[in-house]
């Protein structure tokens, strides 16, 4: 298979990135394995090596390789988030895209009831407790620190590092959604009020005790309503 690059279509660098990819996959290299050497690399792909720079460059930053002294260009595990954080700021959304991102969160929240309830021991029990009585501290009035540790602690139990990573970074978005569209959220929230519909986190935190995983599915989903309402309001 030749690896050497046609210049007519795409930039020259984005078509190096691509083929040090095709490389990488054809030559079955994986974590740990080193690329040729700069000089063999630039002339078994026909590009100068400022170029083949360029390229590596792009995907230090993807976390694809990484340079160590004597050993040259090793290949590494990507994060595979790390892209998708960078570019993750709410100011620089439109709104159907902050909708999306809420949907993809209120999907994985109620998604991984089963393996929130698989994990759950009696000490993670204990640090859930915990970060509901300094909620009921405050008259279930927490921080907007406070709301996010239970969630994420919710996340971390689940098992999953990949999950628990993506709510970490999508957090932001609702936040953002939280302070900017509080005057939709505000009444949605009364009116549940009204209905006694509102779901505390020591509502979850009572489900999760009894290890009552279908009470925590249908609570989950009615403490998530004011986003689900959102996400279908009529605009």
């Amino acid at each position: 298979m030749s690896f050497k690059i046609d210049n007519r279509t795409i930039t020259l660098v984005d078509k190096v990135e691509m083929s040090i990819l095709d490389y990488i996959k054809v030559k079955k290299l994986v974590p740990g394995d080193s690329l040729p050497n700069e000089m063999d690399l630039s002339s078994e792909l026909g590009i100068s090596r400022n170029v083949l720079r360029e390229a590596m460059s792009r995907l230090r930053m993807l976390g694809i390789v990484q340079s160590r002294t004597r050993k040259g260009i090793i290949i590494q595990e990507p994060s595979l988030l790390s892209g998708f954080e960078k570019v993750i700021e709410p100011y620089l959304l439109s709104e159907k895209s902050i909708v999306d991102m809420m949907s993809v969160r209120i999907a994985l929240e109620i998604g991984i009831t089963e393996f929130l309830f698989r994990n759950i021991d009696n000490q993670k029990t204990g640090e859930l407790e915990n970060i509901v009585r300094k909620q009921e501290a405050r008259n279930y009035c927490p921080t907007l620190e406070e709301e996010t540790e239970f969630h994420k602690k919710i996340y971390e139990i689940s098992g999953s590092s990949f999950i628990a990573q993506f709510q970490k970074i999508i957090h932001p978005v609702f936040l953002f959604a939280k302070t900017n569209y509080e005057s939709y959220f505000e009444p949605v929230n009364e009116q549940l009020l009204r209905e006694g519909k509102i779901v505390t986190h020591h509502d979850l935190f009572r489900f999760i005790r009894d290890r009552d995983m279908e009470g925590y599915r249908n609570a989950i989903k009615i403490h998530l309503q004011p986003y689900i309402e959102f996400i279908y309001r009529e605009v």
